[in-house]
């Protein structure tokens, strides 16, 4: 049996599709990470303090308060900040712990730079996270302030 998960996220133009997801995936019992890692392009990105806090907010909503972290990688690097996912989910994954990837902030090139280097070096997500809005590209409220019917929270991976 594996040590818990590991949930890997990207600061991105929209601090709520951050904060959004995660709320999601913890409201709809996907997972309970026991850490997460903010992966943030800087100095492009937002500052990301109001995503620690925010991550800590919704965490002990779930009675749960996973590690935090946030890993600054240069923007624009696509290929080191994908290296910075690999290294960090190759020895993880090498503890036991699943992986939990959040796609829904990161820039497109950035999410699929790490996507591809993840699966160049055969490691599978056991979770790949994408929230949908309905209608709109994003919505800047909390996840609760938003209607269910208007946000679906795929899992890419298929959760195996």
């Amino acid at each position: 049996m594996g040590r818990g998960t590991v949930y890997i996220t990207f600061a991105g133009r929209s601090i709520w599709a951050l904060l959004n997801t995660y709320h999601a995936v913890l409201r709809e019992g996907r997972c309970l990470p026991e850490e997460v890692h903010i992966i943030a392009e800087t100095p492009c990105m937002p500052d990301t303090a109001a995503a620690v806090r925010g991550i800590g907010i919704i965490s002990r909503r779930y009675g749960t308060s996973p590690a935090v972290s946030v890993t600054a990688v240069p923007c624009g690097d696509f290929a080191g900040a994908a290296g910075t996912v690999l290294d960090l989910a190759r020895r993880r994954a090498g503890e036991g712990y699943e992986i939990a990837l959040d796609i829904t902030p990161g820039r497109k090139a950035l999410i699929v730079s790490a996507c591809l280097t993840l699966a160049d070096a055969g490691i599978v997500p056991a979770h790949i996270f994408y929230l949908g809005l309905q209608g709109r590209e994003s919505l800047p409220l909390p996840h609760p302030m938003i209607p269910l019917h208007l946000q679906a929270l795929h899992d890419l991976a298929g959760g195996a």
